[in-house]
């Protein structure tokens, strides 16, 4: 019965983060219900107060064996290493994150303090039993029985679905294909050096300030060695000699971060006082915001477009040869494809198509994992003078070989069939009940691995009749060779890829 309790609790919160138009807008809604966001509130009059929380996630990569709470190891992140969640994609992290806040923020002082004394073993030293480091027990589609998954992973999806954030870990990650973990970094107090942009604190530095804030501290003031009227925080494991500093009376007051003379730190000092503090989110008030911020706006308001709006047509992207060149990446080819297909939106659909439903486009990497035999045999007969061409034609060219081969033909198929399964059941698994359009958008050899699939199918659906396609299949088999040059003539001018396109418009 325990453990019948237990699956259900893990399946309804695995259902609460799934990907849906309504727990999007219940996880915006609820932030402003819940009671753990009270002490987020400004409670008073200050500039320098606020309750806006917001998340970010880091540019760089994080190291295979790096744990969240060693990164950033400044006190301030810089402007250039951090990019900000959108405001609603905020709203969803920031709403499940103060669901279990009391757990998360355990865990996370845990895997803190193991970064203070320095690494004792394996970076998630912190104990694997807890439950909330155990995936979302997700269902079988054919059995209905919960499936554990151990390299799977359900957070609360952010960037239209496209990644989701794992609070425990306080990792961004990607779904649909394996990539990079990114550092999730919750922004509360945020600091000005020098600039009119607000920067996020460490959460280890913001905890410590969120505290003194509550205690009024700057109602306990007293002459500095500098001779300011300040109260001084001193931050615990942190940089020596690193302080914050709080002036002013009642519902009015001022913070800085400080360091000692003797101290080591990023921290540069500006008119004795060092730099300046404030709680809550602030946007920037630039009058000349850089290319990187106006960038920075227009992935923030395509995000939120995204997490208003329903996918009701799936596309998988199928690559063709040239992916296991070194600058080969699908997954930059298909976002920037991703960015041209919304431009061309704005400009040609309406307003109620734009905001009734959306396109979600998933790559479908076939080629990443597939080893084949006779490439060990092309490395061990390859000369050392034409290795750098061998390898660019082993990279390109040789999959139509491999393909036209019977030995690996039936390898390839397999390789993009049952990736395009393994995609499509994640997506399901994330959008229940979804019965929109899917497409496959083939790429050179990947046209021709899609069409092959598609025409060896058993079963065929479609939204149309069909009948007339089957009448002229009859009339092919039918044909007389005389038949057979008229039709070769009228197609005559169009390119293969161009007859595979006509034919693929029609599968959804």
């Amino acid at each position: 019965m325990g453990e019948t309790d237990g699956y259900e609790k893990g399946k309804t919160c695995a259902d609460m983060l799934k990907n849906t138009a309504s727990n999007i807008s219940r996880l915006a809604d609820e932030i402003h219900q819940c009671e753990g966001r009270k002490k987020y509130l400004a409670y008073t009059r200050s500039p320098s107060d606020g309750g806006d929380v917001r998340w970010y996630f880091r540019k760089v990569p994080m190291e295979k064996n790096e744990v969240a709470a060693a990164v950033p190891r400044a006190e301030t992140v810089e402007k250039s290493d951090y990019f900000r969640f959108s405001m609603r994609d905020s709203l969803a992290i920031e709403a499940s994150f103060l669901q279990q806040e009391e757990n998360l923020l355990s865990i996370w002082w845990k895997e803190y303090a193991e970064c203070s004394e320095g690494p004792k073993g394996s970076p998630a030293s912190i104990s694997q039993s807890d439950p909330l480091l155990k995936p979302f027990p997700l269902e079988d589609p054919k059995t209905g029985k919960p499936c554990f998954n151990e390299e799977e992973r359900v957070g609360v999806p952010v960037k239209g679905g496209l990644y989701e954030v794992d609070l425990v870990r306080r990792q961004c990650f990607p779904v649909y294909w394996d990539g990079d973990n990114r550092r999730a970094l919750r922004g509360h107090w945020f600091a000005r050096k020098g600039s009119l942009d607000w920067l996020p604190l460490r959460e280890d530095i913001s905890e410590q300030l969120e505290f003194a804030y509550h205690g009024r501290v700057w109602r306990r003031r007293t002459f500095q060695p500098s001779g300011l009227f300040a109260a001084r925080v001193d931050m615990q494991g942190s940089s020596p000699g690193l302080h914050g500093l709080f002036t002013g009376e009642d519902d009015t007051w001022e913070a800085w971060l400080n360091v000692d003379a003797s101290g080591i730190s990023s921290i540069v000092k500006f008119g004795g006082k060092g730099i300046k503090l404030r709680r809550g989110y602030a946007p920037s008030k630039s009058p000349k915001p850089t290319q990187d911020e106006l960038r920075q706006r227009k992935e923030e308001e395509m995000d939120d477009y995204c997490s208003q709006v329903p996918v009701r047509h799936l596309v998988f992207m199928v690559h063709g040869i040239g992916q296991r060149l070194e600058k080969a990446n699908l997954i930059d080819d298909v976002g920037i494809f991703r960015h041209i297909t919304s431009s061309l939106a704005e400009q040609h659909l309406t307003s109620y198509q734009r905001r009734t439903q959306r396109i979600l486009f998933i790559p479908c990497q076939w080629r990443k994992n597939l080893k084949l035999s006779g490439e060990s045999a092309v490395e061990k007969c390859t000369l050392p003078g034409v290795r750098g061409l061998r390898v660019t034609l082993s990279a390109t060219v040789h999959d139509v070989l491999y393909y036209m081969s019977p030995i690996y033909c039936q390898a390839i198929i397999d390789s993009v069939s049952n990736q395009l399964n393994k995609l499509y059941l994640k997506f399901l698994k994330r959008n229940p009940g979804y019965d929109g359009k899917i497409s496959l958008y083939g790429h050179s050899l990947g046209s021709v691995l899609s069409y092959d699939i598609l025409c060896h199918q058993e079963t065929l659906t479609s939204p149309f009749p069909m009948e007339w396609i089957y009448k002229d299949n009859l009339k092919y088999e039918s044909c007389t060779p005389n038949d057979m040059k008229s039709s070769a003539h009228d197609s005559r001018g169009k390119s293969f890829n161009e007859i595979v396109i006509e034919t693929g418009n029609m599968i959804y």
